[in-house]
């Protein structure tokens, strides 16, 4: 039987990657027998469901900080975990440097399109990626499992009800230099008559605000900050537009799938895999932006017909069950002759 699991996050950021770890660590906690816990730095405490167990950790110290490893290690055999899954890269060159001091499996989840670094990934008991694309150049065999999220049945109602008498955008992603909502505000220019809602705060709030006032569009776009959940929004768009190109695949383009809302995407994460291709973004230039939004936005009507196949997809692979499950069958895996402590919601 499966009794212990921890989940290990060295991010510096609350990206797509400790989100993932986040809903998987509680969808594990809720779903099954065993006790979950989650090894992070202190500031994320609060983002983790309250039946997950927190082990507070410095990972913001450089991986070969002789504290950090150490401390690691006291934490893998002090709370003799059967399994201890890593995430990104970063987690998975701690896991490596504590290998010895632990009797836990060790499983590594790849995040990002970073170079999957065989060498490494190869001493591990189980490699999972979320997506075909971050491990494309591995040689190594890898459980593809993308990333799950949750849908909100008020939410679908509310927006087989609407009919927005203007055209209306979705931006939500952590305001930095490389989110390329200047892009966006740039095409948005062009487009007289749609409308933008910001969802997400960074250190490029201020910066997006006055290139906004300078490009008069005050009157047409909203800043909401950060948001708990995307779901009142979706409800009430025509698109969730996406153009960030780096870090982890978001999961803002699945959650918009889920909730019957069209996107425009980066090919990130297996975009390709479930969206029509006339709405995947090769770059991010204003005018190529411009361009797809006009093409997105003079067939409205027919964005839902044209998405059919992408929402039926979504809401059979895309799911926080569809991917918590598949991640339990990996770690059942791990263990011959298991035949106790799987997932109580559905067998794998």
């Amino acid at each position: 039987m499966i009794k212990r699991i921890c989940h290990l996050i060295a991010s510096r950021e609350f990206d797509g990657l400790a989100r993932h770890v986040a809903v998987l660590s509680g969808w594990q906690a809720r779903n099954t027998e065993a006790e979950i816990a989650v090894i992070a730095h202190p500031r994320y405490r609060e983002s983790l469901d309250s039946s997950v167990r927190f082990l507070a950790l410095n990972t913001d110290r450089d991986r070969h900080h002789p504290n950090l490893i150490w401390r690691l290690a006291s934490h893998l055999r002090g709370g003799e975990f059967q399994i201890a899954h890593g995430h990104g890269s970063k987690s998975a060159q701690l896991l490596a440097a504590v290998k010895k001091y632990s009797d836990a499996r060790q499983v590594i989840t790849r995040h990002n399109l970073r170079h999957p670094r065989d060498k490494l990934s190869s001493a591990f008991d189980a490699r999972i990626a979320i997506s075909h694309s971050v491990v494309a150049n591995s040689r190594l065999d890898w459980h593809i499992i993308p990333n799950g999220a949750e849908s909100d049945a008020n939410a679908l109602a509310i927006r087989e009800r609407q009919n927005l008498a203007h055209p209306h955008l979705l931006f939500s992603s952590r305001l930095v230099k490389l989110c390329g909502l200047d892009h966006l505000l740039l095409a948005l220019s062009r487009l007289p008559g749609v409308k933008l809602t910001v969802v997400g705060d960074g250190p490029e709030s201020d910066t997006m605000k006055s290139l906004s006032e300078d490009l008069n569009l005050t009157d047409r776009v909203r800043f909401m900050g950060d948001q708990a959940s995307l779901t009142e929004w979706l409800s009430s768009v025509d698109l969730l537009i996406v153009t960030s190109c780096a870090g982890p695949p978001p999961f803002d383009w699945i959650e918009a799938l889920l909730h019957r809302c069209p996107v425009i995407t980066p090919n990130t994460g297996d975009a390709d895999r479930y969206l029509p291709a006339d709405y995947l973004l090769e770059n991010i230039h204003p005018l190529y932006l411009e361009q797809k939004l006009r093409h997105a936005l003079n067939n409205r009507q027919s964005l839902p017909a044209q998405f059919h196949d992408s929402f039926r997809r979504a809401a059979t692979e895309l799911t926080l069950n569809s991917m918590g499950q598949a991640t339990w069958h990996v770690y059942m895996q791990l263990f011959d002759g298991i035949t106790e402590g799987h997932a109580t919601s559905a067998s794998p």
